[in-house]
C-alpha cells in the first residue's frame, strides 16, 4: 500500500540528500583524507550522487520514487548520468563481481559528476524555499537556505 506523502517531510529526504553529497564534498576537497577515511567517504558521495542523480532526472519511474516535479514545476533540462548510476551500484551500493581489483582502482571524478549535480540542486533549492507550505516542516527553510549559501562554495583544485 503506498503512504500519501506528507510533501514537507518528503523534502526533507531530498535536503538530507543534498546535506549528505555537500558534506562528503566538503571533506573530500581536503587532500589530508586519505586511505580508508577517504574510500568511505568517496562511497558517502557515491550513494547520494546517485540517489539525486535518479531524483533530478526522473529516470526512475516507480511511484515511490520522488523527483522534483512532486514539489515545483520542474523544467530544468538534466541529463541522467549513467556513469554514477552505474559505478555507484556496481561498486559500491551492491557487492558485484564488477567491483575493481584493488591497486586498479579507477578515480572517482568527484568534480565531474558534481557539476550537473550541483547546477540541479541550485535551481532546486531556488525553486523550492518560495513553497510555504514545503517550508513549514520542521526546519526545512532553514536548510534550504543553508545549502543555498553552502553549494556554491564548493571548490576543487
Amino acid at each position: 500500500m503506498k503512504k500519501t506523502p506528507d510533501k514537507g517531510a518528503a523534502l526533507d529526504h531530498v535536503l538530507y540528500e543534498i546535506e549528505m553529497l555537500t558534506h562528503a564534498l566538503f571533506v573530500l576537497v581536503n587532500p589530508n583524507v586519505v586511505g580508508h577515511d577517504r574510500n568511505a567517504w568517496i562511497e558517502v558521495f557515491a550513494i547520494h550522487a546517485r540517489n539525486l542523480n535518479e531524483c533530478f532526472s526522473g529516470a526512475v519511474s516507480g511511484k515511490a520514487y520522488m523527483r522534483p516535479f512532486d514539489f515545483v514545476v520542474w523544467n530544468f533540462p538534466y541529463q541522467f548520468d549513467s556513469q554514477i548510476a552505474c559505478r555507484a551500484s556496481a561498486q559500491v551500493a551492491h557487492l558485484t563481481y564488477d567491483r575493481e581489483v584493488p591497486g586498479e582502482k579507477t578515480p572517482w571524478l568527484i568534480d565531474k559528476m558534481f557539476e550537473p549535480l550541483r547546477k540541479a540542486s541550485l535551481r532546486f533549492l531556488e525553486q523550492v524555499v518560495c513553497v510555504e507550505s514545503l517550508m513549514s516542516f520542521q526546519r526545512n527553510h532553514e536548510r534550504c537556505k543553508a545549502l543555498l549559501e553552502f553549494l556554491p562554495r564548493i571548490e576543487f583544485k
